[in-house]
């Protein structure tokens, strides 16, 4: 790799054994002439000759820029045949260099090359003509060689590396590359070698105006190899250094490294970069045919490397059954659809045609479900599933936050009213992120028949796309495309770089070439559906992954939210957040409507009731048997884990209570798949966690097939949730807080589970303290966080009880009816289960403790140690007197 990128960008500069120009010639062509009007062409030994119109020439006769278009051995004139009005390239050549050698052999190799126009240009004619009377008199005044071709409008590639760079990007050099290994096997087919490919002799074709005033939808360019006058025998011996291969090899270095110098690119499509070198590197071979024994796989590598600038990557090294336990971290989509468990109670709800939230606490899935629902998830292998939209319901477009929005935008909100004074910029910048992904998806989708016949998806109706883009952004693109390119895949990957240079322009300062409208997605998913029959089917989805404060601010969200809450029938939004985390209002001040515009669904709600327990055990164990089965490991969540000895909850808890006075740390209780199980409250992340500790403190390996010791699970349980625990602290803001709030409180489920007084309920049972759930009633009308504000320090009182709902410390059910009348409402929170096995406890709520005033929910919050002190004398009073024991017995809930 490293002698790749040292080579440079300068011109090749090829061994000239034969005769040159001489110095009197270049400099009288370097001046441009002069020029006569006409010359004329002797086409055969009798003499026969045609007159052709020199063009270009201003009045005195002079060529303008002639020396770009002349080498060491001859000039190009541009000229009108007489007959045709056909405008050609007159390539004059000095006669020394074809005295071993006829001009002929070049109109013999033309005709033998017939039906390869597509990739070489080709000659037309040739003849000689007398020395021009304004050129220097030199020692050889014997008739100048001339060929003559189609003339082509356009730039050769190494005038474009210099002169517009920006015109090749990665799909463009991947077509230059296919047409470079085309053009050579053709030329070996027919048993010759070109002998002089260098940048200078490829050329970017510009298509003939009148055809794409015709045909608007044809290729901008085409690539040609061009001047053949150096072609030979590919049998014949030269003295160059280099054959036609490692000349590609060198042409594709310099492009390579072109890309190579762009970070955006760089990074981007380092797949591509790397197949390239390796492309590169088998052609500078002395024998690529040891690493292509068949010439058809030298295009299909090419081809290979260009698909990876569209397709996400297939991930072949070997997977263990704990790794990228976020969904994030799953580069492959393969692997991601191997591990998708599709049992989570909410996913339904999510595949409706209905604008969506989704609230959840980290680490529940909602970034897992996010990727299966988007449409290049499926499409990431050739062979895609027909039915695949179907099952879907929509055309699903994924976003991650995290990577695409946070980094440019959360430092815009770090001075006060800034997102304000960018607000246009910043709805912009969203739009092209938008714009771009749903670019990349289509484009996916048209490499793979099935999904293009399933959308009605033709290379018309993509021209026609991304020719709307570009009208609508307003900004002139010099877009090169040549036959093959992807046009939406080309618009994408230069909607990107408007993306970079607007976050550029926001943080200098300057001001931006465009803005979007907040209706530009909507104007652009209208089109599409026009275009796109399978689009109004299937509408398109816009899955906004992680769209919470502390990836984007709720001023930028404000911002947002004007381009997110639109109604149309051409697309929807769907909204991942952590609770608290999404701020339903416009940048107007107007607040959204939960009801009216989106539908919220919360996912720890959702996976909470005691009632599913059997749903989150099945849940879990196909969790894991996924993940077993795609690492190939022997065992199974059964052979591994195991059934629980406390198959349900009270059992779990009777068996705690029962160490009452001894030592609980001397047995074990947090084993097999019914506790395990129940130590989630939908945060799938630490359950992983939890059974990755155990396999590595049982030395699990991908032969094992024995349970993992009781106390061994146990420990792995209550380490990793003591690690959550103590991780509470270090939360900003209101870590602290929230830490001493746990902690009394976790402590107090305890003692009241374990310590407190001997109880019987009224069937003479055991009476057992499973209360890990807080609820409270108000009368209706009333807002606790209302009540809240009214006292010292409210909005901080607001704002911690929010921080613990966010950081899933509690998960906030929905209200409740009221048990004390009618005309009240209960508001719930309950301690997230994968917390109190640092504690002790069992896992599963049964109880409840009531708070009856706001005063002691403000207690809770800033002196939590003398809540939990009231709590327990409340409910594990000491025991009284008999003859008293009705004053004081509490009423059965």
């Amino acid at each position: 790799m490293s002698e790749i990128h040292q080579v440079t960008r300068e011109r090749f500069v090829l061994e000239n054994k034969g005769p040159v120009i001489s110095e009197d010639i270049k400099e009288w062509l370097k001046r441009g002439g002069p020029f006569p009007a006409t010359f004329s062409l002797e086409t055969d030994a009798n003499g026969n000759s045609t007159t052709y119109e020199i063009l270009e020439r201003d009045r005195e006769g002079y060529i303008p820029n002639l020396h770009l278009r002349s080498g060491k051995k001859g000039f190009v004139l541009r000229v009108l045949d007489p007959l045709t009005k056909r405008e050609l390239a007159a390539k004059f050549c000095i006669p020394a260099d074809y005295r071993d050698k006829s001009p002929l052999v070049e109109i013999e190799l033309a005709s033998k090359l017939r039906g390869a126009e597509e990739f070489i240009h080709l000659l037309a004619a040739v003849g000689r003509a007398v020395p021009f009377e304004s050129q220097p008199i030199t020692a050889d005044q014997r008739k100048w060689v001339c060929f003559l071709s189609d003339w082509l409008e356009g730039e050769t590639l190494q005038e474009c590396l210099d002169r517009n760079p920006n015109k090749i990007d990665p799909l463009l050099v991947a077509k230059i590359a296919e047409s470079l290994i085309l053009a050579i096997l053709i030329l070996e087919r027919k048993g010759y070698k070109h002998d002089d490919l260098h940048l200078g002799n490829v050329m970017l074709v510009e298509t003939d105006p009148d055809r794409r005033a015709i045909d608007p939808d044809l290729p901008s360019h085409s690539v040609k190899v061009i001047d053949l006058g150096s072609v030979k025998p590919l049998d014949k011996e030269t003295k160059k250094a280099d054959d036609d291969w490692s000349s590609v090899a060198k042409c594709l270095a310099l492009l390579h490294n072109h890309l190579h110098a762009d970070r955006g690119i760089a990074s981007r499509h380092s797949r591509f970069l790397k197949a390239l070198i390796e492309i590169i590197e088998a052609f500078a071979d002395d024998d690529p045919g040891r690493f292509f024994p068949e010439p058809t796989m030298y295009v299909e590598r090419i081809r290979e490397a260009a698909l990876s600038l569209t397709m996400l990557p297939q991930v072949k090294s070997k997977f263990h059954p704990f790794e990228a336990i976020s969904a994030e971290h799953l580069a492959s989509d393969e692997l991601l659809l191997k591990l998708f468990v599709d049992h989570l109670p909410w996913i339904s709800m999510l595949q409706t045609p209905e604008p969506s939230v989704l609230v959840g606490p980290r680490g529940c899935g909602k970034s897992m479900v996010f990727r299966h629902l988007s449409i290049r998830t499926h499409v990431s292998k050739l062979k895609s599933d027909p039915d695949i939209l179907n099952r879907l319901g929509f055309f699903g477009v994924y976003i991650g936050c995290a990577s695409d929005l946070q980094n440019d935008l959360l430092w815009i909100a770090r001075k006060e009213g800034r997102p304000q004074e960018l607000s246009e910029e910043i709805t912009s910048y969203f739009n092209l992120v938008l714009t771009r992904e749903l670019l990349r998806s289509l484009a996916m989708c048209a490499v793979t028949p099935i999904m293009t016949q399933a959308l009605g998806l033709t290379e018309s109706s993509r021209i026609k796309l991304s020719k709307f883009i570009f009208e609508q952004v307003g900004v002139d693109v010099d877009l090169v495309r040549v036959p093959g390119m992807d046009p939406l895949q080309a618009c994408a990957d230069i909607l990107d770089r408007f993306r970079l240079q607007l976050s550029r322009d926001m943080l200098e300062n300057k001001e931006t070439k465009f803005k979007l409208a907040p209706t530009f997605i909507r104007e652009l998913c209208r089109y599409a559906r026009s275009l796109i029959p399978g689009l109004q089917e299937w509408r398109v989805a816009f899955l906004l992954d992680d769209y919470t404060s502390h990836r984007l601010s709720p001023a930028i969200q404000s911002i947002l939210n004007t381009v997110l809450w639109q109604r149309d029938d051409s697309h929807v939004f769907k909204v991942s957040s952590e609770p608290y985390g999404f701020r339903p209002d416009h940048v107007d001040n107007s607040r959204i409507d939960v009801n009216r515009e989106f539908s919220l669904i919360d996912a720890g709600q959702i996976s909470i009731p005691a009632e599913k327990e059997k749903e989150r055990r099945d849940f879990i164990t196909n969790l894991l048997d996924k993940r077993l089965e795609a690492a190939k490991y022997a065992g199974t969540t059964q052979t591994l884990i195991g059934d629980s000895a406390f198959k349900r909850d009270p059992e779990l808890a009777a068996a705690i209570r029962s160490t009452k006075g001894g030592r609980m740390g001397q047995r074990a209780f947090y084993f097999g798949i019914h506790v395990l199980s129940n130590a989630w409250s939908g945060d799938v992340s630490t359950i992983l966690h939890m059974v990755r500790e155990m396999f590595a403190r049982a030395s699990v390996t991908e032969q094992s097939v024995t349970l993992i010791p009781d106390h061994i699970q146990h420990k792995s349980i209550t380490k990793v949730s003591t690690a959550l625990r103590e991780r509470v602290s270090g939360y900003h803001p209101f870590g602290a807080e929230m830490a001493g709030i746990l902690s009394s409180f976790g402590q107090l489920v305890k003692n009241l589970l374990v310590d407190s007084p001997d109880r019987v309920d009224r069937s003479g049972k055991p009476k057992l303290h499973r209360r890990y759930r807080l609820e409270m009633s108000l009368a209706f009308g009333v807002e606790l966080d209302r009540e809240l504000k009214k006292l010292t320090n409210g909005d901080g009182l607001v704002a911690l009880k929010e921080e613990l709902i966010r950081r899933a410390v509690f998960i906030e059910l929905q209200p409740s009816r009221g048990k004390e009348s009618a005309g009240t409402e209960t508001m719930r929170w309950q301690l997230r289960s994968s917390l109190l096995p640092s504690f002790g406890t069992s896992l599963i709520r049964e109880d409840y403790i009531d708070i009856k005033q706001i005063e002691d929910f403000a207690e809770l919050l800033t002196n939590p140690k003398a809540f939990a002190a009231k709590a327990y004398l409340r409910y594990a009073p000491p025991p009284v007197n008999p003859l008293y024991q009705d004053l004081f017995t509490e009423e059965e809930e």
